[in-house]
């Protein structure tokens, strides 16, 4: 079931979501990575430039006109003027209290509240750092994302003409082969995501929404013309048939077509199957050289004998099959009368010949009966010359917006009763055709026996050399009808998926029964429109290649890290600019203050006590809080012939 679709990359809406959270942001992951890493340096600085912030108002507001300071309280406001970091504030305040642990400065209650709040703010932004992954969905989860068409998506009617024809053979071995791949990969598909609870890892690459489609199976009354004619194993359940029904499909949460509630469809698929009983419909013919030949035209309708192999040791040929397919659209034209007179329903009808199987023991599954009625020691033969298998088929179409929906029907009559009677939009019709097309004209036996022949059997994986069977149980046939069923849910799935990929003329699906128009030489209107839409709106899933961010978690760390940058940055600025048109002595005061208190400030103080100047403030206008000189001045090293210990010693 592989496609060799594109993944879009960028902003995209997806409605499987709710309010901001339906905007995601898809990147390869690599670029993911990249986006993640940003952020969290963003994040870190950020902590920066909060603690900052804090630093600038707690240093300002600790600066009044009564209150007097002492060297102590001078080397506090050095420290919040001068640390860029928490971190290093941290640090300072923690040597500080070393430092001036033995005097009798308040030195606990002064440098708690900076060491407090320079702790929180290293906490806080440290944990948003390490958890700002959390806008991301985890690289190695499945993620959903949108497919990006390539340039032969398009639009496409049904060709009625060609399919009210009852001619279903291939006319070129192109369109045998694409129908062989087809039938091949969706079963495959389906014996993994369906029937089995454990994958390998070569089939973990499903790339649609849902890995399976789910369904019920239930039983029911017989639905073919005759007494007793549905065939069961088990007596108090006679005359009863198995059912596979689908439920309501949403186009956008199981098949992926990514639309909002006002353009989503809903699509049900029901068969029901059953071994029956053709012995009062079939005619002996010949038999010649341990074959036989059968007229079973009052079963199929039509004039093609059957011919299947007797039991003789001197031969060895395994099961063969057949499937017919009569569609409702075509009803007035032929229709299996003696079985079904129902005209709601698309019909298929297989046979099973067991030929020459052995068996180990007796069968007593009705589609492969061997009970010993043809008993040769030691093996069971096939008591029917054929067995038969029957199903009818429908389709439902529903409009969950209006909540009404067609009958359960064939599907040409559904699909023409969804144009006609549900008030469909255009992007829901369009959704509509891309799965009636393939539950159209896509029967079960395409699926299984009428593509594949007698490999469709998984009886047949339990025969050796076409000659020896194991042991079958009573129901066998039921899973093999359940495989049927599935691997026509997986070509669904891959079909909805397929018309964004390319159009495959040669497939039977398509095949006489599709007039397809690529987008770009479609006529402008609405109709285009629709198929624009359906083109570039399909959900499908990848696994360890691209990442979803949520787009507004990330803008919000975005901004919010830049406002806190930008504050930081722009504060002192904005407060002196504020100062210098409303002046006030308190205002003045703290304005000095900070520029005393920058180690620029100091260094100068200090480079005056050794004869270093005269200074001025920097910049063009002289606006800048950092001291510069006009003139070029040599010095030695303030610190040359000047020992610690000598300070210690005063």
């Amino acid at each position: 079931m592989a496609t060799n679709l594109s993944v879009y990359n960028g902003i995209w809406l997806d409605y499987s979501q709710q309010g901001v959270d339906k905007v995601v942001l898809t990147l390869p992951l690599q670029w993911g990575n990249v986006l993640i890493s940003a952020l969290a340096l963003l994040v870190s600085l950020a902590g920066g430039a909060m603690w900052r912030i804090f630093a600038y108002v707690y240093h300002q507001l600790r600066v009044r006109h009564a209150t007097r300071s002492d060297p102590f309280q001078q080397q506090v406001q050095t420290l919040l003027r001068n640390n860029g970091t928490p971190i290093s504030a941290v640090l300072d305040s923690f040597w500080l209290c070393s430092a001036w642990a033995q005097t009798p400065y308040p030195v606990l209650k002064t440098l708690l509240p900076t060491g407090l709040v320079a702790g929180l703010i290293i906490i806080v932004f440290g944990i948003f750092s390490i958890f700002v992954s959390a806008v991301a969905t985890q690289s190695e989860a499945d993620v959903i994302v949108l497919a990006r068409p390539s340039e032969n998506c398009g639009g496409w009617e049904f060709n009625w003409a060609a399919i009210q024809v009852d001619d279903r053979k291939p006319t070129s071995f192109e369109a045998f082969r694409a129908r062989v791949d087809d039938t091949q990969s969706a079963r495959a598909y389906a014996s993994w995501f369906y029937s089995r609870g454990k994958q390998p890892l070569a089939a973990t690459n499903s790339m649609f929404p849902r890995r399976r489609l789910d369904y019920d199976i239930s039983s029911g009354p017989c639905p073919f013309l005759g007494e007793g004619r549905c065939l069961a194993n088990d007596t108090s359940s006679s005359n009863t048939t198995i059912i596979f029904d689908t439920g309501m499909l949403d186009s956008h949460f199981h098949l992926g077509i990514n639309a909002p509630p006002m353009d989503r469809s809903g699509v049900r698929h029901r068969m029901a199957c059953s071994p029956i009983d053709g012995s009062d419909m079939v005619k002996f013919v010949s038999s010649k050289g341990g074959y036989t030949t059968l007229d079973i035209s009052a079963i199929t309708n039509t004039t093609e004998p059957a011919v299947f192999a007797e039991k003789p040791e001197a031969l060895s040929t395994g099961y063969s099959t057949s499937c017919r397919w009569w569609t409702g659209a075509a009803r007035q034209l032929v229709w299996p009368e003696n079985l079904t007179r129902k005209e709601d329903c698309d019909v298929t009808i297989c046979y099973v010949s067991q030929n020459s199987i052995r068996y180990s023991g007796p069968i007593y599954d009705p589609l492969f009966l061997a009970n010993g009625t043809n008993f040769s020691d030691p093996f069971y033969y096939g008591n029917n010359h054929l067995n038969f298998l029957a199903c009818e088929q429908q389709v439902q179409f529903c409009n969950p917006v209006t909540d009404k929906c067609t009958k359960l029907t064939h599907a040409a009559e559904a699909f023409n009763e969804s144009y006609a009677h549900l008030e469909l939009n255009l992007n829901q019709f369009t959704a509509i055709k891309r799965s009636a097309l393939l539950l159209g004209l896509a029967d079960v036996g395409t699926m299984g026996l009428a593509t594949l022949g007698a490999s469709a059997l998984i009886a047949r994986e339990s025969v050796f050399a076409d000659t020896y069977s194991l042991h079958l149980e009573p129901d066998h046939w039921k899973k093999e009808v359940q495989l049927w069923f599935e691997t026509k849910l997986a070509l669904l799935q891959a079909h909805i998926m397929r018309f964004l990929d390319r159009i495959d003329k040669t497939s039977p699906v398509y095949e006489r029964t599709l007039l397809y128009q690529a987008y770009d030489n479609m006529p402008s209107g609405p109709e285009k429109d629709a198929v624009y839409t359906n083109c570039h709106n399909m959900r499908i899933k990848t696994t360890g290649q691209y990442q979803n961010f949520r787009f507004w978690a990330v803008m919000l760390v975005i901004l919010f890290c830049a406002g806190v940058i930008l504050l930081s940055v722009s504060l002192g600025r904005v407060v002196s600019i504020v100062r210098g048109h409303w002046i006030t002595r308190e205002g003045q005061m703290r304005e000095l203050a900070r520029d005393l208190d920058s180690h620029y400030w100091l260094l100068r103080m200090a480079l005056e006590g050794v004869g270093v100047g005269p200074w001025r403030r920097g910049g063009r206008k002289m606006d800048s809080s950092i001291p510069v000189m006009d003139h070029l001045q040599s010095m030695g090293s303030p610190t040359v012939g000047y020992q610690m210990d000598e300070f210690d010693k005063k």
